[in-house]
């Protein structure tokens, strides 16, 4: 097997003349968002490939409307890496295989659907079913997730252009009007990795309140947002917010998700899917950091909003916080509500500048 530093020219050369692929999504909903610029890249460098994803179910939707594919085998969750092989093979044949995810199971999926071409990442024992092994990171080097994406195609001779220009996120669905008399604001105080990434639902609840009081002449309509786990948690933050507020947490698919949060002028949230969600949608995001990295998973574009209190045991990356919960406790309500308040007032600098 070949690395990306091994390739020659001849070997890029043929993979770029391959006009069949099928993409294997990542399983999380961050973690798709994150990697949808490089399928942007890979389309932009060849317009004329047919390209497929092959993702869970749950995950059908968010590509079927990125605009980037031309089709998606969607699976289910528990599905056997030989019946997800055999789903591939009954819509195939496909010509080459991008490996999205760094696992074994993604691999052999893909095999086992007689895909000979896969790229992707050499860790987790795979080398041996992949054509073009791609070197991982260093784990101790801080790099965007996005940006370990793009080195995928980029090993496959695609020229993506500038990560700025690669990363590039639409404009804003429902744009903050100048002088707004009503703004729709997404709440997400969930965070299916665990509670050392959920900022309490009260100080959700004290940063909208003070927004409130802040601007007695503009209406706050608040929708919470989760997944059906996180019913439980939207019912706390609903019973501690004022009218106008609905609790939308587990009642939406991935696709009504994205219908709603268009509908966002903004959106506040733990580093969650969500989040990468709304960035990827071009909706401006106040995203609120604990135990994770934002240099890691922030969201993606210009224009968001990232707090963080970085502490002596920062980024831990644990699910649950062993002492005091401190990086998030030090994140005042006020800092969110102030966020929330620079985001409107960007939106008023902007329409004030425009021709």
């Amino acid at each position: 097997m070949t690395s990306a530093r091994e390739s020659s020219t001849a070997e890029r050369q043929e993979w770029l003349g391959l006009t069949n692929w099928i993409i294997r999504s990542p399983n999380p909903l961050g973690d798709a968002c994150m990697a949808i610029p490089a399928v942007r890249a890979l389309r932009r460098a060849r317009p004329g490939i047919r390209l497929t994803v092959l993702c869970r179910e749950n995950l059908a939707s968010l590509w079927e409307s990125c605009g980037l594919v031309d089709g998606v085998i969607p699976f289910a969750k528990g599905l056997s890496p030989l019946a997800v092989g055999r789903l591939v093979r009954g819509q195939g044949p496909y010509e080459a295989g991008l490996l999205l995810p760094n696992s074994f199971r993604s691999a052999l999926e893909l095999r086992l659907a007689g895909v000979r071409r896969l790229a992707g990442f050499a860790g987790h024992q795979r080398r041996l079913l992949l054509k073009l092994a791609v070197p991982d990171i260093e784990p101790a080097i801080a790099r965007h997730d996005a940006l370990r994406y793009l080195d995928l195609v980029r090993a496959l001779g695609v020229p993506s252009g500038s990560d700025e220009e690669t990363l590039a996120i639409p404009p804003a669905p429902t744009p903050i009007p100048a002088e707004p008399r009503e703004i729709h604001l997404g709440l997400c105080p969930g965070a299916e990795y665990g509670n050392a990434k959920r900022y309490p639902v009260e100080r959700y609840a004290r940063a909208v309140a003070l927004l409130r009081e802040r601007r007695p002449g503009l209406v706050v309509r608040v929708s919470i947002y989760g997944s059906p786990a996180e019913r439980g948690i939207g019912d706390e933050l609903a019973a501690l917010l004022d009218q106008p507020r609905v609790n939308r947490a587990g009642e939406t698919t991935i696709g009504g998700l994205v219908d709603e949060l268009r509908t966002c002028h903004l959106v506040a949230t733990n580093d969650t899917g969500t989040m990468h969600l709304s960035a990827a949608l071009g909706v401006p995001t106040v995203a609120i950091f604990g135990s994770t990295e934002p240099a890691l998973t922030a969201p993606l574009g210009r224009g968001h909003r990232i707090l963080r209190e970085k502490v002596d045991c920062s980024p831990c990356f644990l699910r649950e916080c062993p002492i005091d919960y401190r990086c998030m406790l030090r994140i005042e309500p006020e800092r969110v509500t102030e966020a929330i308040e620079s985001l409107l007032a960007d939106a008023a600098n902007l329409r004030a500048t425009s021709p």
